[in-house]
This record gives structure tokens, C-alpha cells and sequence, in this order.
């Protein structure tokens, strides 16, 4: 059984999710956690003191951060169910991570500041989650087009010694970590669902055995998946890595939200694939600013960390990408016949790309005169097809 500090198992203590919670004793949540160590640090008090009732006077005197004393004094109360918890989870060969651990990633709590959970969990070397690497995330419903793409990246990266960081859903992400492992690579898996059942999956098995795969997640090793966790597990992605790639997204749900995430907290530099086959919402994360790479880009880079350093200055110096830049109009052209099945106004147009009113102006007017929509009367609508 791993060895805990008593700071780690005051932190479990209060935020781990096991045995039978009691109608007053709910673990407290990330922002909770954080008020309270603060209201401890101001009084020069320790987590690890709380552990046999030595702070119990103290904790009769916690006012002003929403948080019940005796809440806190059941969830600390919790010893037996605590073990039973840890003596499962060393059979499953899960291990436990504390922000009182020196090796707890850094880069978590830089970058997620209050909202990064104060516990992770995980299977296989956890050395790995402070190194960084290349995320790469995408659809689970993703074209074959984005699949390939996935695989050939996961590939140049295994061989190029980078460690891909991604989760463990079918699709995109699974398709890029097991192309990665099968040119010899490292991979960090990031959970939102049971850790326990991912740590048994035979897909995994040998990942683990032979130390190459990192299994982590910020929720409770038995958790069940909630649409709401996958989405939270997206910035754990992007907060571990160096640089991230979105093989593909849609207009909404957890891709594009963490991308979108990443965009204003700017954690990391990002591209979007570019090429044959762009989703809507690949093109609107281009036309928002997020860098191109494309199929020729990955298969013709001498160096693909350089690579992506290399883009990374040309955006902050405001050099125009020329290698692999996607051709906008071509993919626009190519979903527009979807989009104009049936008349509709330029608005329309512009809010489904994602674009300017005006740029959608004067792409539907190119289209016109090459035959390729045409434009009808009051109101101005515009339908897909030659004249």
C-alpha cells in the first residue's frame, strides 16, 4: 500500500469520494478545499494537524468561508472508510496525489490555480505527469480524414520520443495513443470516468506492465461518467501538456468548450487540423485565431517539437503562416452546399462558420459568379446548386 503523508490523507479526508457519504458530510469541492487551506495558512495551522482532533477547538472557529465546522469534522471522521478505500485501491494499482506531494505536476496548479482539484489519481509511472508533451484531442464521432490524421501524428510523436497526452475515449483520442505506443511512445491518459476499470481494460494492460502508459484523473477512482466530468478532464489535458492539437471539433460540446478554455486562459499554444474534410468547427477555431497544421506538416517536419515552436513565434511575432495554410474559402465551399440546402440569409451563413457577415458576403458573391450558389431576391437568400 502506497505511503501517505498525513497531509495527503487529511486532503483525502476532506475531498475524496468512498465508503458511505453521510447527509452532512459531502466532500468539499476543489474551490471549497482551496478556502479552506487558506483559512489554515492564515492561522499558521496544517493540514496534516487536523488528523487525531488536535485542531477540533480551531475548527469550532471556522466562520466566513461557507463551510460548517461539523461538516468538517465528519469528513475527518472518516478514517476506517479511508482505509478500506486505500487497501482497494492497492490491489487495482492505483496510486493517490496530493498538492501537499513534491510530485504532484506542478503545471496543474500553475495553470488551473483554484479550480485544480487537489487530488489525482492514477495507474503506471507517475514521474511522466510533469514532462509535458503533446496533447492531442478530438471527436469520438471524428471523419475517417481526422482518424488518420490522429494515428500519423500519434506515430511521428512516438517516434520523435514526445509524449502524447489525451483520454482514453474511443475515436480521436484512443486511435492517437495507441499509434503512439505502437511506434514505442509514452502516453498520459487522462480519465473521466473509473480509473479502476481503465487500469484492467485489456487495451491498456501492457502500457502499464511495461511502464510506457500514465492512466490519471481527477475524480474518484470508481466514478461513473457524467458528460459534465469529460468536459472538466479537458483542461487537465491542455494543463499537462506543452502544445495540444484539436483533430476535430464541432461547434459545441467538450472539445470545443476546452478549446475555447485554452483560447482565453491561454495555457498552451494550439493548432487544428487543416486539409481534407474540416468540420465547421475546425474552421471557426482557425478563423478565431488557433494555428493550421496539416497531414503534410506531420509527415514532412524534420523536427516535430520544433515544429510546433517554430509556428508558436511566427504567431507571436505576426509572420504569416505559409506552409500548410488551409485554404478557407474551399472549405467553406465544401460545407456551404449542407448549410444552403434551402435558402438562407447571409446571417445565417455567417453565424453557422462562424465568421463576419461580411466575409460571408463576399465568399457567397465569389460563389455566385463561379455558378456555385445562387443568389435570390427580397428578401437575399442564397441556395446551393448552379443557376
Amino acid at each position: 500500500m502506497q505511503r501517505l503523508s498525513a497531509e495527503t490523507r487529511a486532503i483525502l479526508l476532506l475531498c475524496g469520494h468512498f465508503g458511505t457519504t453521510a447527509a452532512d458530510g459531502k466532500p468539499l469541492t476543489p474551490a471549497e478545499y482551496h478556502r479552506f487551506a487558506d483559512w489554515l495558512a492564515a492561522r499558521q495551522l496544517s493540514l496534516g494537524g487536523l488528523l487525531g482532533g488536535g485542531l477540533s477547538g480551531a475548527l469550532g472557529e471556522v466562520r466566513g468561508i461557507n463551510i460548517a465546522a461539523a461538516r468538517l469534522a465528519t469528513l475527518l471522521g472518516r478514517q476506517g472508510d479511508l482505509e478500506r478505500a486505500l487497501d482497494g485501491w492497492a490491489r487495482a494499482g492505483i496510486w493517490v496525489l496530493s498538492l501537499a506531494d513534491a510530485e504532484f505536476p506542478a503545471r496543474l496548479g500553475a495553470r488551473l490555480k483554484s479550480a485544480v482539484s487537489p487530488l489525482v489519481f492514477g495507474a503506471g509511472p507517475r514521474r511522466r505527469l510533469g514532462r509535458g508533451g503533446v496533447c492531442i484531442i478530438g471527436s469520438r464521432d471524428s471523419h475517417e480524414a481526422g482518424l488518420e490524421f490522429a494515428r500519423r501524428l500519434g506515430r511521428r510523436a512516438g517516434a520523435a520520443a514526445m509524449t502524447v497526452i489525451s483520454s482514453d475515449m474511443r475515436g480521436v483520442d484512443r486511435e492517437a495513443i495507441s499509434s503512439t505506443l505502437a511506434a514505442g511512445g509514452n502516453v498520459v491518459s487522462v480519465l473521466s470516468d473509473s480509473l479502476v476499470k481503465a487500469a484492467a481494460a485489456k487495451r491498456n494492460r501492457d502500457a502499464l506492465a511495461d511502464g510506457t502508459m500514465t492512466l490519471v484523473t481527477p475524480f474518484s477512482p470508481d466514478t461513473r461518467f457524467t458528460v459534465a466530468n469529460a468536459m472538466r478532464a479537458n483542461k487537465y489535458q491542455y494543463a499537462l501538456s506543452d502544445v495540444a492539437v484539436i483533430v476535430e471539433t464541432r461547434r459545441k460540446g467538450g472539445i470545443w468548450s476546452g478549446a475555447e478554455e485554452n483560447r482565453a486562459e491561454g495555457w498552451v499554444p494550439a493548432f487544428v487540423r487543416s486539409g481534407d474534410h474540416m468540420s465547421p468547427g475546425n474552421l471557426a477555431l482557425l478563423h478565431l485565431g488557433y494555428q493550421p497544421i496539416g497531414l503534410d506538416d506531420v509527415e514532412t517536419c524534420d523536427d516535430l517539437m520544433a515544429f510546433f515552436l517554430a509556428k508558436r513565434e511566427e504567431a507571436a511575432a505576426g509572420v504569416p503562416t505559409r506552409a500548410g495554410r488551409p485554404d478557407f474559402y474551399a472549405a467553406f465551399i465544401a460545407e456551404l452546399n449542407a448549410v444552403a440546402a434551402s435558402p438562407v440569409s447571409a446571417e445565417t451563413i455567417a453565424e453557422h462558420f462562424g465568421i463576419e457577415a461580411a466575409q460571408a458576403r463576399s465568399w457567397l458573391a465569389r460563389a455566385n459568379q463561379e455558378g456555385r450558389v445562387r443568389k435570390l431576391g427580397d428578401p437575399e437568400r442564397y441556395v446551393a446548386g448552379p443557376a
